[in-house]
């Protein structure tokens, strides 16, 4: 006990003696010291002390013990080789947002524009090189005050021809090359809302916060609030950004040397494709798409030109996510058919239901399938994506490059040379889409084609007196978690599909298949 009260005794000591200690901020004192009265040459040599070994609070301190010293310790704080000090002093008032202290370095003659190296000010970011003004550096930190501060006293958004260097968060890939950035691409990267809506609330600054942006930037405003809303899971500056008229108008622009020359939308849905990025994906997309984004082919020269931006998802095989987005948000489910067809065009059903001679070389001869497996993807997994696309309005009437529908190549696998295992899946698979498409997926023409295709089929088995049952469906039932989005319960309700049998009926008794 003795020992635990003799600790208590000496925090309460060390707290009244931290209380007495004057603040940096705190006004001089009136009254005079034996400190204050000590020689002139005994308070050189305690300064040069402190500032040799850089006690920099030190000093801050002694120069708010009263007024008869505060002009020289801060004349020993502030001042140096160069006006070294001042800067350094200026710099760090604006790191740690402390306004008196950025008052006292400018009253001393530190300039406000002043562009510096920050490796000193910016523990974020050591050995990079770093170089940027003060406002850039409260921006960066987020010292909200101290930017305002600035601001008031007007100084530069931007310094005319010198960009800020390696003080956003954009990584400088493995060569760790320099990346110069605009004031107001660090406050978007850094996801300081505060300072962009300073920078772009006031028209003028605006205006010239973007100039100097398309200038110097590596990417334009739009790739990096997107990059930044995956980044913070977050689209409150995206948004924020897209209700500028100037931004909006770059909505499908793109930069042929940066990011690949991907449109702010491609940019997402390639971003979007990663594991990590599922939860931010269809926010970013729908933010994208409200503003104006196009979702039809990407423009020319630009990355995948010419190709719809649900063909380019589906041949990544990302069905359960950003296909699924695109399709929620309105894009074409028939992949934009341009008029004329160019070569090798293909509509998204295409892709999936190709004829019967070209089938042989995608599955093993033991394991006769319509659907082939694509990218990793599962041939149930392929189905449950083709329910979403008929649901949405996908055409089986639509033709390709070579003027065959994708209704014409699930009918080739019905053909009566073929070996009854696979009319049997041709029936069945015709039999699944009929059931899920819709009035304007497929015209009164090709409806009565195909099931006259199915009838005729159906009398050739009675006709051989077949045993095949056609009652399952192809590939067996869908579930719930096949056909809605990850994260979401559910997109598209499964309804069920006509039972068509044939000539015989069976049924399983004990393990066996028994006649009824």
């Amino acid at each position: 006990m003795p020992a635990k009260k003799t600790r208590a005794k000496k925090a309460q000591a060390t707290k009244e003696t931290a209380k007495e200690l004057p603040s940096p901020d705190t006004p001089p004192a009136d009254s005079r010291s034996p400190f204050t009265n000590l020689p002139l040459e005994v308070h050189m040599l305690i300064g040069g002390t402190l500032k040799d070994k850089k006690q920099l609070g030190a000093l801050a301190k002694l120069a708010r013990t009263s007024g008869r010293l505060c002009s020289f310790y801060e004349q020993q704080l502030y001042k140096g080789k160069n006006c070294s000090n001042m800067i350094r002093a200026f710099m760090w008032g604006a790191s740690m947002g402390s306004i008196p202290v950025m008052k006292t370095a400018n009253g001393w003659g530190a300039d406000l524009d002043t562009r510096t190296d920050l490796d000193c000010h910016s523990p974020y970011a050591p050995c990079r090189n770093t170089k940027g003004t003060a406002l850039q550096l409260t921006i960066r930190v987020k010292q909200n005050d101290a930017m305002q501060w600035l601001l008031k006293q007007g100084v530069l958004v931007d310094v005319p021809n010198k960009p800020a260097r390696n003080m956003c968060q954009c990584d400088g890939g493995w060569d760790r090359r320099e990346i110069w950035a605009s004031t107001l691409h660090i406050a978007i990267c850094t996801g300081n809302l505060n300072a962009v809506k300073s920078l772009l609330r006031v028209w003028r600054e605006g205006v010239a916060a973007l100039e100097y942006s398309q200038k110097f930037d590596h990417d334009l405003i739009l790739h990096t609030a997107v990059c930044q809303a995956f980044r913070y899971h977050s689209v409150e500056i995206l948004d924020f950004v897209l209700k500028n008229v100037m931004i909006r108008k770059s909505i499908d622009g793109f930069k042929p040397n940066s990011q690949g020359g991907c449109t702010p939308l491609a940019m997402a849905l390639l971003r979007g494709g990663a594991y990590y990025a599922h939860c931010s994906t269809k926010s970013i997309l729908a933010s994208l798409v409200k503003a104006g984004a196009s979702l039809g082919p990407y423009p020319p020269a630009s990355y995948r030109a010419g190709i719809s931006p649900l063909m380019d998802e589906i041949e990544r095989g990302h069905l359960r996510t950003n296909a699924r987005y695109l399709l929620q948000l309105g894009c074409d489910p028939n992949g934009d058919r341009p008029d004329p067809v160019t070569q090798d065009w293909e509509s998204p059903l295409h892709v999936y239901i190709i004829p019967q001679h070209e089938n042989r070389s995608f599955r093993p001869p033991h394991v006769p399938s319509i659907l082939p497996q694509w990218q990793g993807q599962s041939r149930r997994e392929i189905k449950a994506f083709i329910v979403v696309l008929l649901k949405y309005g996908a055409s089986l009437d639509i033709t390709d490059s070579d003027g065959y529908s994708p209704l014409d190549n699930v009918l080739s696998y019905m053909e009566p040379f073929l070996t009854p295992g696979f009319r049997i899946l041709g029936f069945k698979f015709v039999k699944f889409l009929l059931a899920n498409v819709t009035d304007k997926g497929i015209s009164e023409q090709s409806m009565r084609r195909a099931e006259d295709v199915m009838a005729t089929m159906i009398q050739d088995l009675r006709a051989e007196h077949a045993t095949h049952d056609l009652s399952y469906d192809y590939e067996g039932p869908l579930q719930e978690h096949h056909l809605g989005v990850w994260g979401e319960e559910e997109v598209v309700e499964e309804e069920p599909a006509p039972i068509l049998l044939g000539w015989h009926s069976w049924t399983r008794e004990g393990g066996r298949l028994v006649r009824k």
